[in-house]
């Protein structure tokens, strides 16, 4: 799982051994073929460091298009990008 990798690779190290965790809401645009065209921060993790770190993630993310009826449509969701450092 792609996301999964982005999450352990992108995780700030100085974060992650200081024990700072936290979760980042972030805004996704996704076209039509279900591929991320743009990220936003919705609501801060309160750390620059996993804001950004979230991003990075959100980006290698695929999902499946939203529909109007059986035809793939561009769309916003929102999601939250959870750092624990378990």
């Amino acid at each position: 799982d792609e996301a999964g990798r982005a999450m352990e690779r992108e995780y700030p190290v100085l974060l992650r051994t200081s024990g700072v965790g936290g979760t980042v809401k972030v805004w996704f645009h996704i076209d039509a073929q279900g591929s991320v065209q743009e990220t936003v921060v919705g609501e801060s993790s309160g750390f620059v460091g996993l804001d950004d770190a979230a991003l990075r993630v959100a980006r290698v993310m695929v999902f499946e298009p939203a529909r109007n009826g059986s035809d793939p449509v561009a769309s916003w969701v929102s999601l939250p990008i959870k750092f624990s450092t378990r």
